[in-house]
This record gives structure tokens, sequence and C-alpha cells, in this order.
């Protein structure tokens, strides 16, 4: 059980502990609490005390944490992990033998350290390693949607369009006369405030042809706000993207709301993410 626990936390904190560290920090532990019960002087100590510094022993030795901040990251989520076993543990326990539940709640506490088999340790071990891998997704899933994505509204003249935007640590871009910050929109999101010709463009896939761009001007007004950013990626050194500046661009995120001046909305004419969890990239001195 010891090593089990040692070995979710790898998994949980993503620690590259190696198995011998694991299997000689649960073997201390299992040394230390079989020393608890066989040797007589030890049995005063109090249980809570020696689990707790039982636990730090074999934390420290299967992961040498470098710092305090690690190493009382390493314990919170080892007792989490812990408190899962045991009180998975104790409802399988619990469910398997309901007159004895009842038996064990009203009088024999020590009891339940006795009965428990192997098999059912092991099955609870199991179901629990599945509960913890689950929550980890779910909480996976909130973290993404609540620091790193964000949702964006853009207003032009009077129309708004929104979308959800992530916050890419490596997305610098920015409009080179002004310098201001590029925020990357799907086409499909921003088509409403652009006028008809432009839109042909992109339906099209004409976008970069700027002789067609500067000769469809069915909008002058829109047209002034057009502004050409040049970029460079993988495998594209000398890109260029069709932006806009809108009238006004609020961004809500990381719990809060904000208002961002002198944006520009690049265009991209595709998907950013093919299963649909964001369509904007943003950079993060937006949401700072």
């Amino acid at each position: 059980m010891n090593g089990f626990v040692l070995w979710v936390l790898a998994k949980v904190v993503r620690a590259r502990a190696k198995a011998r560290w694991l299997l000689a920090g649960s073997g201390i532990m299992a040394l230390l609490y079989t020393l608890l019960i066989v040797v007589e002087a030890l049995r005063f100590v109090n249980v809570v005390v020696s689990s707790v510094v039982i636990l730090c022993v074999g934390v420290a030795v299967a992961f040498r944490p470098r710092t305090l901040r690690d190493f009382a990251k390493y314990m919170a989520v080892a007792y989490l992990i812990s408190f899962t076993v045991g009180g998975l543990g104790m409802a399988l326990f619990f469910l398997t033998d309901i007159p004895y539940a009842i038996y064990f709640i009203a009088a024999d506490w020590d009891g339940f350290t006795r009965i428990v088999s192997w098999q059912l340790a092991l099955v609870g071990m199991v179901l629990s390693y599945v509960a913890i891998k689950f929550g980890i997704k779910i909480a996976e899933r909130f973290t993404l949607k609540r620091q790193m994505l964000c949702s964006v509204c853009i207003s032009v003249e009077g129309n708004d369009c929104n979308f959800d935007a992530l916050v890419d640590t490596g997305h610098s871009l920015k409009e080179p006369l002004s310098k201001s910050p590029v925020i990357i929109a799907e086409f499909e999101y921003v088509k409403p405030l652009l006028p008809d010709s432009l839109k042909v463009l992109f339906y099209e896939k004409q976008e970069n042809d700027l002789t067609i761009l500067l000769s469809a001007r069915d909008a002058e007004n829109f047209y002034n706000r057009i502004r050409m950013i040049p970029f460079s990626s993988l495998g594209r050194n000398n890109g260029m993207l069709i932006g806009f500046r809108p009238d006004s661009v609020k961004v809500e995120g990381a719990g809060k709301e904000n208002t961002a001046p002198d944006v520009v909305i690049g265009i991209y004419n595709d998907k950013l993410c093919r299963d649909g969890k964001y369509s904007g990239l943003m950079s993060p001195e937006l949401v700072a």
C-alpha cells in the first residue's frame, strides 16, 4: 500500500522517480510502521504524529525534493491519495459486509484492521487509481478553461462577435507600425464584422493577394481599419495576415474582465484547434 501511494503520487505530480527509490521509500515506511507495532517501547507514540513522520520519510527518500515548496506539494498530494484509497477501501469493506459494518460502527473500531483482506485492499487500490485519474482529467479541463482560455468580445461599428482564445506564451505577434499586440481569430468567427468584398477574398482563399484586396473598396470606412501583419512560423518564413483594428476588445478570463486598448485582430482562414476548444490566440500581456 505504501508503494502504491508513492507510485500514484509520482504519476499525479509527474515526477521522474525511479522504481528503486519508490521501492526504497515504501520499504522504509513499512519498516517504521512495523517497528511501531513490534517494539514495545514505541507503542506510546501518537498514531497521527507517527503517520505524518513516516510519510515524510517515505516521500523524502522516494522523491528527494530540492525545495521545501516541492516537499510540501508532494506531502499534500500524498495525503489526498491516502485519503482517497482509505475512503474507498473502507466503503468497500462496509458494502461487502453490511451486518459487520453496523457492529463496527457501534462497538469494534479495532476490528477493521484485523479483518480487511488483501483482495479487498487490491480492489480498493484499483478503484482508487481509476478515481484519481478521472479526477485529474476533470481538474485539467477546468484549469485549461479557467486559466488558459479567455472569452473575447470584439466590437466594430455596433456589431459584436465572441469567441474563446487560448493564452499562448509563445505568441508575441505585433502589428509592425503601431507595435500593437495581435489577437489571432478564425475567419468564421469574425466574418460578421467584415464587408462582403473582404469575405469573398477569404472564401476564395485569395486574402494574400494585395492587388485584389486594394481593388475591392466597397466599404471605404472599414478599409481604413485594415492592417497587414507579417509573421514567421514553422515551415513559413514570410507569411502575411490581414488584420483590422476594432472599436473595442473585451477580454474576460482568470476571474477578471478588462478592455484591451490598441489591439489588432489578425484573421486566420483555417482552424486553430481541431477539436474546437478555442478559436483564437492571444498574448499573455493582454490578461496580465
